[in-house]
């Protein structure tokens, strides 16, 4: 009796430490992203008036605080009345909390709404502190009367005012379309 009753406690003693939660230790430590958010729009306002709309899909958050876009960017400015005047769009953007900067990147668009003009290029930094925008990049800009072609560019972020770098080419239009 005594043995089995020493087998039975030698046996119990094997199923604690058997089933005993083991910590694991690993020096692995996680690269992924701080947060993820998706379905983003946002809208920010001053003295209770909205300012700006700014709508995506998707926002990965790294561990530096930056935000990446990794989906189309749209964004809305609005005069004080609450008009829309401009829209932008980009494929994708990233934020770098660093410089407080934006990066819009691919197929980028800005829509002046008063003026009727677009831009069009392949990327672009916005300066929401400085409510600016910039690019070295080739860009296109079409207004009522002539496509307007050259490289670099800085802009009012409403695209009201704007200076070209470099022209390229300008090319007359009527009714939107070159002129022969």
């Amino acid at each position: 009796m005594r043995n089995s009753r020493n087998l039975f406690l030698l046996l119990l003693f094997f199923i604690v430490v058997a089933c005993h939660e083991r910590e694991v230790k690993s020096s692995a430590n996680y690269k992924g992203p701080k947060s993820q958010l998706t379905g983003i729009d946002m809208v920010y306002s001053d003295s209770a008036r909205s300012v700006l709309r700014m709508v995506s899909e998707k926002q990965i958050t790294t561990d530096a605080e930056d935000r990446i876009y990794p989906k189309e960017m749209k964004l809305w400015f609005y005069d004080k009345l609450g008009n829309v005047t401009s829209q932008i769009r980009g494929d994708s953007a990233h934020f770098f909390r660093q410089t407080n900067s934006y990066k819009l990147m691919g197929h980028v668009e800005i829509f002046n709404i008063q003026k009727g003009e677009t831009l069009k290029t392949e990327e672009f930094t916005w300066l929401p502190d400085q409510k600016r925008v910039f690019t070295e990049k080739p860009v296109a800009i079409h207004t009522k009367k002539e496509i307007v072609h050259g490289v670099g560019l800085d802009a009012a972020q409403d695209f009201s005012t704007y200076s070209l770098r470099r022209v390229t080419n300008s090319v007359l239009t009527v009714d939107g379309l070159p002129t022969q």
